[in-house]
């Protein structure tokens, strides 16, 4: 009729043809019995009785055709028709005797009758719930099978592994059973190769079911097998529905081990690096750790998003649009504390996060910081650690006095990048001081050499399923041998559209139901952050990458840049949207004097009560927001003569023709032409390749004789080639060597104008342009020896 287990049924009452309906009338006469000599003989009111019987009948009825709604109707019917019946004919049992005896042989034999009737009746009601109760007790034999120790041992010796013996205390899991182990005669070590032979032997297992670790006593003979007879890893786990208030010194659950058990992990104290390739799940592991982290009431997040923002802006539009939350309150904060999307933004946070820590090592009186309401724990989270670690050496030098320093004050940093070689993490130096390393799916094995090297031979990170599926590395795991443990982390959609073209919002309601949970940063910290702008973090001129992508104008903040009130009098908090930001206008920029009154504002705000009146003009200060309105203005110049429907030629159609002029013989690419204009105009959004490609198509003196390269063949009076007076030839010889010449220079520790020349085959002029530009950037020393050579202020990578 249906499968069975080869063990007899745990318990072979619950669903016996016969056995089930005599225990269902020796229970409903014992409650008879019972309810007899509760009342006295003397019986409850037939009015009560009678509301309460039909209430029961009702109520089983209903529950049965819910649990059945799996089942074709008939089935449901007769399950449903079933229930009624036998339930209605125990009320009227239970009535008469209450007003009767169950004393008598009558009532016995009443029940008696009732069960044999309504006994072939259960059995058409077992028989349609077969497969129900198939897979019922499949799960309890699962849950109640013993352990066959012998042929564990057996296996071990057979895969070739000595004096492996089983111990009796086996004990389950969430993903199956674990097998405590004696090793009399094979080391751990040596034991850990032979698990595939082992799991091929056993038949039954899928491959990487078999994880071996380490005892709890600490002793090399003791060890515990993991068996998973779940295949978590294949399973996909959305992200729990919580919104309660967490803590950042507990562990923060992220997924699910491969053993079944929750995935947690502690982000106070905690540095932590994640690699993965493209597709592996990395972004998603990202949004759901600022979804934990953005629950807790003691911790502030700082991101940096290389990827133009695009983790970071989900997160921020319910604030950007201003949305209401679920009890109809205005979202007037972003629930990220601060993101910078550009180098130089992000030299700007990092630089502020060692001023954090700095600033509270030097007040604390000594010991660690345990993070409250009051002094939140600052998290910096980064995304595409690359763009930062492989080519600016002052994100690098701030990354490590970031994370060396921070571990104290309750400053700690997430990073993510694609590969987990030197380039990509900024080097040994900081590679070394991660203290949890999470390594995602690479199509190469050799990958994990550079994630996880002292587990080389143990950790394939191509043998992954990806969608999510990690290892996980931290001080634990490496302190007691235990090695990289599988994890499958929480799913959160993140995509714009669902499969159907609706819009997803997922991520943005997680931010309308998280975003009054977290605190704001302690006032003496936003004080030490302060001179690297942390007031004026939300300017308009500092997230146009966030407005443009939300298609908003102009801020909610246009007529001042932030909050004018300095740090110490209140967290930074956007003002509501104007009236230009309404109606899409361009609002008019704040006058100079009002950036030396912001000036006046924050001298006297830092300058303490007690102390004696200083000058209120700080001139650092003031050229620093002089610099900022220069910005704003050349920003909003460029927004003046953006194209509109009276005007669709491009502000820089005509300056990007100029370069292929400019280009010469050799020409330019398409690919030149974007990386020049992202490098002079970081605040715009370039046009796209195909927008460029048609003003070169368009234009009579462009034509393209090779393969994505345009030239210059005659301008109007007919000359040809570079034009006198102009050095933009010499600039793009200089942008196409200059990663060449960091690598070289770098790598062999020497740096002269001739060793360039020789070594890149280019010009006199060109090496010392190179020369100059390295120094600027502080790769070389700007200062020559007697011998004219530059020396290298960068160690090469291990």
């Amino acid at each position: 009729m249906f499968d069975r287990p080869r063990n007899h049924e745990p318990i072979p009452w619950r669903h016996g043809t016969i056995t089930t309906p005599l225990y269902t009338a020796a229970t409903v006469y014992a409650g008879g019995l019972a309810m007899d000599l509760a009342t006295d003989g003397t019986g409850l009111p037939i009015a009560l009785m009678g509301l309460g019987s039909i209430t029961g009948i009702v109520t089983a009825a209903a529950s049965r055709w819910f649990r059945t709604r799996h089942q074709t109707v008939p089935a449901r019917t007769f399950h449903t028709a079933f229930t009624a019946t036998w339930t209605a004919a125990t009320y009227a049992w239970l009535t008469w005797t209450s007003h009767d005896s169950p004393w008598t042989m009558a009532s016995a034999a009443t029940v008696a009758i009732a069960t044999a009737a309504l006994t072939p009746a259960y059995a058409v009601d077992r028989y349609l719930r077969h497969d129900m109760i198939a897979a019922q007790w499949a799960e309890e034999a699962k849950q109640n099978q013993v352990v066959d120790g012998n042929e564990w041992e057996r296996l071990f010796e057979q895969a070739g592994a000595r004096g492996v013996k089983v111990q009796p205390d086996s004990f389950t899991t969430r993903g199956g059973y674990a097998l405590p182990l004696k090793l009399t005669g094979t080391p751990y070590a040596q034991i850990l190769p032979m698990l595939p032979m082992i799991e091929t032997k056993k038949g039954d297992l899928r491959t990487g079911a078999l994880d071996l670790r380490p005892g709890d006593s600490g002793l090399a003979s003791d060890a515990v097998l993991y068996v998973s007879t779940r295949n978590v890893l294949s399973e996909s786990i959305d992200l729990p529905d919580d919104t309660h208030p967490l803590t950042i010194t507990e562990p923060l659950t992220l997924g699910a081990l491969e053993s079944g058990e929750p995935f947690e992990i502690k982000f106070r104290q905690n540095s932590v690096f994640i690699a993965g390739k493209k597709g592996s799940g990395k972004s998603v592991l990202l949004h759901c750790i600022i979804s934990v982290i953005t629950r807790c009431t003691d911790a502030v997040i700082w991101m940096i998003d290389m990827a133009e923002g695009n983790t970071a802006k989900r997160w921020l539009r319910p604030w950007v649009e201003q949305w209401k939350d679920q009890h109809d309150r205005l979202i007037d904060r972003p629930i990220l504390d601060w993101v910078a999307t550009s180098v130089e933004e992000a030299v700007r946070l990092l630089k502020a996060s060692v001023a954090v820590a700095d600033g509270r090592a030097r007040r604390m009186p000594g010991g660690k910081i345990r993070p409250t309401a009051t002094t939140p724990a600052l998290i910096v989270i980064t995304d595409e650690n690359p763009e930062l670690m492989s080519r600016v050496p002052e994100a690098i030098q701030e990354k490590i006095r970031g994370i060396k320093k921070g571990r104290k004050a309750a400053v700690d940093y997430i990073d993510a990048a694609q590969r987990g070689t030197g380039p990509n993490t900024g080097g040994g130096e900081v590679m070394s001081q991660y203290d949890t390393v999470i390594g995602g799916r690479f199509p190469k094995k050799g990958e994990g050499q550079f994630v996880f090297p002292d587990y080389f031979q143990r950790v394939d990170l191509s043998k992954l399923p990806g969608d999510g599926s990690f290892y996980v590395l931290d001080e634990k795991r490496s302190k007691t041998g235990m090695g990289p443990e599988k994890f499958k982390g929480y799913f959160i959609y993140d995509d714009d559209e669902h499969p159907d073209g609706t819009e997803a919002r997922v991520i943005e309601e997680k931010a309308v139901e998280r975003w009054d949970i977290r605190p704001d940063l302690d006032k003496q910290s936003q004080a030490d952050a302060a001179p690297y702008g942390y007031s004026t973090r939300w300017a308009a001129d500092r997230i146009n990458w966030l407005l443009d992508a939300i298609g908003r104008p102009t801020p909610a903040n246009t007529t001042e840049p932030a909050t004018p009130a300095p740090a110490p009098q209140g967290p930074a908090r956007p003002a509501r949207p104007s009236a230009a930001a309404a109606t899409g206008t361009i609002a008019p920029l704040p006058s100079i004097d009002s950036y030396i009154e912001r000036a006046k504002q924050y001298e006297q705000a830092q300058a303490p009560a007690a102390a004696e009146a200083e000058p209120a003009l700080d001139p650092a200060a003031v050229e620093r927001l002089l610099s900022e309105a220069e910005n704003l203005t050349k920003q909003a110049a460029v927004d003046l003569i953006k194209p509109t429907k009276n005007n669709r030629r491009h502000p820089r159609r005509d300056e990007v023709t100029n370069w292929v002029r400019d280009a010469g013989k050799d020409g330019i690419t398409v690919a030149d032409v974007r990386a020049r204009l992202e490098a002079l105009y970081p605040g715009e959004t370039p046009p796209s390749d195909t927008a460029v490609q048609n003003w070169f198509t368009a234009h009579p003196n462009i034509q393209k004789p090779g393969r994505g390269v345009y030239v210059w063949t005659t301008d109007e009076k007919g000359n040809t080639g570079d034009q006198p007076g102009t050095n933009n030839s010499l600039t793009s010889q200089v942008i196409a060597v200059m990663g060449d010449a960091v690598e070289l220079v770098v790598a062999k520790q020497h740096a002269s104008a001739a060793f360039l020349q020789r070594n890149l085959r280019i010009g006199w002029e060109v090496a010392n342009t190179v020369i100059a530009d390295l120094a600027a950037d502080g790769v070389i020393s700007a200062t020559p020896d007697e011998h004219g050579n530059h020396p290298v202020l960068r160690k090469p990578q291990n």
